[in-house]
C-alpha cells in the first residue's frame, strides 16, 4: 500500500464521500484556503471587538431606527390613552365620540325604536351583517348605552335606560314574535283556554303550540292549571299589567 495516498470514504446509499483535498489540484488553492500564518481566521477563530466608529454606515443607521422605535410606540399609545386624534384619523372610542361612526349610529337607532329586537331581525331592518352588528353592539354594551336580555334560546337588545324591568323586557321580547304574540292574546281574552283551543284561535298545530307554551311557562308569561285531564292556561297577574301599560305606552 506504500505509494498510494490513504483516503478515507463513508459509503452511504451507495455513493462514495471522501474529501475533495488532493482530488482535484488545479482547484485546491481556488477553492480551500490553505492553513499559514497569514490565515487569521484558521489561526485565531476567537472574535476580535470593534467599537461604533468602525462600523459601517448602514448599520449605525439601522441601530438608530432600532433604539428611537420603542420611544415612539410608547408616544403613540400615550396621544390614544389622551384620546389625541392618531395617524390615518383614528381615534380612541369614547362616550363623547361613540355614535360619530354611522353603522353604529343607525344599529342604536333601530334597537331603541324596536326594543328587544333580535339579531335576525335587526340584521333584516339595517342590511348590516350579522359580524357587523355584533361588533358594534359589543361597543355599545362596554359603554353602557345597550342591555340585553334572554328567553325562548334567544337574545333581545334594549336601549340601557333602566326604564324596563326584567319581567317587562322578556314580555316585550316575546311580543316581537308573532306566533307567540297570537298565543298570549288569545290566552289573555281567552282565561282558562286549553291547548286544542289554543291551537284553533292560533291557527298552529297542536304540538307546536305545546313547543310555545313550553318557554311561555319557563318564563312565567303564563301559568297552567289543570281541570281533570285538561290544562287549563292564564296569563300571570303581573304579565296582565305589563302587557296593558305596553300597548298604552306604544299608543295601541
Amino acid at each position: 500500500m506504500a505509494g498510494i495516498p490513504y483516503v478515507t470514504a463513508i459509503e452511504t446509499g451507495g455513493y462514495v464521500v471522501q474529501p475533495a483535498y488532493g482530488i482535484y489540484p488545479e482547484y485546491s488553492d481556488l477553492y480551500f484556503t490553505p492553513r499559514s500564518a497569514d490565515t487569521g481566521l484558521l489561526n485565531n477563530p476567537f472574535p476580535i471587538p470593534i467599537g461604533l466608529v468602525d462600523l459601517p454606515p448602514w448599520i449605525l443607521v439601522i441601530l438608530g431606527i432600532a433604539a428611537i422605535i420603542p420611544g415612539t410606540v410608547y408616544t403613540s399609545k400615550y396621544l390614544s390613552a389622551a384620546n389625541f386624534s392618531l395617524i390615518g384619523g383614528f381615534k380612541r372610542i369614547s362616550r363623547k365620540n361613540i355614535f360619530e361612526n354611522s353603522s353604529r349610529e343607525a344599529i342604536f337607532r333601530c334597537l331603541k325604536e324596536n326594543p328587544g329586537i333580535g339579531l335576525a331581525d335587526m340584521e333584516r331592518s339595517t342590511g348590516f351583517s350579522c359580524k357587523n352588528l355584533i361588533y358594534h353592539l359589543n361597543i355599545l354594551s362596554i359603554f353602557g348605552m345597550v342591555t340585553l336580555d334572554e328567553c325562548k334560546n334567544t337574545t333581545g337588545y334594549f336601549q340601557n335606560l333602566g326604564n324596563f324591568s326584567h319581567e317587562e323586557r322578556t314580555m316585550m321580547m316575546y311580543l316581537n314574535h308573532p306566533s307567540d304574540r297570537k298565543i298570549v292574546e288569545a290566552i289573555l281574552h281567552h282565561p282558562g283556554i286549553s291547548r286544542h283551543e289554543i291551537s284553533n284561535h292560533v291557527g298552529i298545530s297542536g304540538p307546536s303550540v305545546s313547543w310555545h307554551i313550553h318557554f311561555l311557562l319557563h318564563d312565567r308569561i303564563i301559568e297552567q292549571k289543570k281541570e281533570g285531564n285538561i290544562a287549563r292556561h292564564y296569563v300571570m297577574v303581573p304579565m296582565i299589567k305589563i302587557y296593558k301599560n305596553l300597548l298604552s305606552a306604544n299608543g295601541v
